[in-house]
């Protein structure tokens, strides 16, 4: 098998009829996660793509979406690819899932990666194995992402559980009554003031580079709307931003103010904006991501998997080793870890703090799958609020 590494655009472009050919063969042209110019609309300095294609002969077969993180311009030698709900990995016929995923582990490694973790939507229970590296596999039936919207705002409570179904009720009635109203089209500078006042006074503010990011994205899809809820007052407390592409609904950021967790201005949101999607014709929502477990759970179950690998000699296997049993220690003595150190030392973890890192957490959460060492407290929802390229839903 040849694989070549696509590092920018002009590597992608190079191979643009064979990949649309490959998306069209597959079914996946309606994947906004699949197209190529999302995915490079969706990169930056911090974030670069070490995605790899992969032929048999002469047919492109195979195409791996990832990216390595950068600090300032250097490579820190971890790359990740899939979104955190496992989507946007791989793009390729089920029966040539293992061979490509094993053909790009080894081209990306041999790159100057020495940590990778992989994101997937499992569509076989072959486990492919990569000589010199250390690889941990976790799989899992998670939430899925994509939400149908009915042909009425009651038709689509009528299929949320009896719980669920009376809280959005109850707290978009409590909202009204507390003077907060539904905007549903923000301009851009309005937006942006919300997110002024809304990331200054969350306790996990979304990194300007995420926001960044959100406006590339709007900026590149049609169809980008911003919507918000905002107090009698005219202050702005909770917004949230997506596209449409098709008749699917793409949500990428929401921001929720602390000071009106009475009143679960997310779920008033939610609430809100699948009534406004459904009256303007939208018949599916896709939580770009990942959502919160109160949304989650009426979504399509997805078969998940997430592959560690580590690359098991040298400098960094040794660095990564004793990173682990440091993070270990500050656990036990109650000191907040580090994130980028969590990050770097991945596959080392132990298996439930790599569980809390991914969707299998929250879903063993969602299903009752009582997973040792993951709560509701330690896995509230499906997003990760500390990756850049999932769904953002603070309060």
């Amino acid at each position: 098998m040849r694989t070549e590494t696509l590092s920018d655009a002009r590597s992608f472009v190079r191979y643009w009829d064979e990949i649309d050919a490959l998306r069209r063969e597959v079914g996946a042209e309606d994947d906004v996660l699949q197209d190529p110019l999302h995915f490079l609309a969706a990169t930056d300095d911090t974030r670069r793509s070490c995605s790899v294609a992969c032929w048999e002969g002469d047919v492109l077969i195979g195409l791996v979406y990832a990216t390595q993180h950068y600090v300032r311009g250097v490579a820190t030698g971890f790359a990740i690819g899939g979104d955190y709900v496992g989507r946007g990995l791989l793009l390729c016929r089920p029966e040539r899932e293992a061979a490509v995923i094993k053909a790009s582990i080894e081209k990306i490694l041999s790159g100057g990666v020495h940590s990778l973790h992989l994101r997937v939507l499992r569509r076989t229970d072959e486990k492919t194995q990569v000589p010199g590296t250390r690889m941990k596999y976790l799989d899992a039936v998670v939430p899925g992402d994509r939400m149908i919207l009915t042909g009425s705002f009651d038709e689509f409570l009528g299929t949320m559980g009896k719980h669920t179904r009376r809280n959005i009720r109850n707290y978009i009635r409590k909202a009204a009554s507390a003077g907060i109203e539904f905007v549903p089209s923000l301009t851009r500078q309005e937006y942006e003031a919300g997110v002024h006042r809304l990331n200054t006074s969350t306790a996990f503010p979304v990194e300007e580079a995420r926001l960044v990011r959100d406006e590339r994205l709007l900026a590149f899809h049609s169809g980008s709307q911003r919507m918000g809820l905002r107090d009698e007052h005219g202050n702005w407390v909770a917004i949230l931003c997506g596209f449409t592409q098709g008749d699917r609904f793409h949500l990428l950021t929401q921001l929720n103010d602390v000071g009106f967790e009475h009143l679960s201005l997310s779920v008033v949101l939610r609430g809100r904006m699948v009534e406004s999607l459904i009256s303007s014709g939208h018949a599916e929502l896709q939580f770009m991501g990942g959502t919160s477990l109160s949304f989650g759970r009426f979504c399509a179950p997805q078969m998940y998997r997430s592959i560690f690998i580590d690359k098991q000699r040298g400098l960094a296997a040794v660095a990564k080793h004793l990173g682990s049993r440091i993070l270990e220690l500050m656990a036990r003595m109650g000191r907040p870890i580090p994130k980028t150190l969590e990050m770097i030392c991945s596959g080392y973890l132990e298996e439930w703090r790599l569980m809390e890192r991914t969707a299998v957490g929250p879903a063993a959460v969602a299903f009752g799958h009582g997973a040792s060492g993951v709560t509701p407290e330690a896995a509230p929802q499906l997003s990760n609020e500390h990756e850049p390229g999932t769904l953002s839903e603070k309060s």
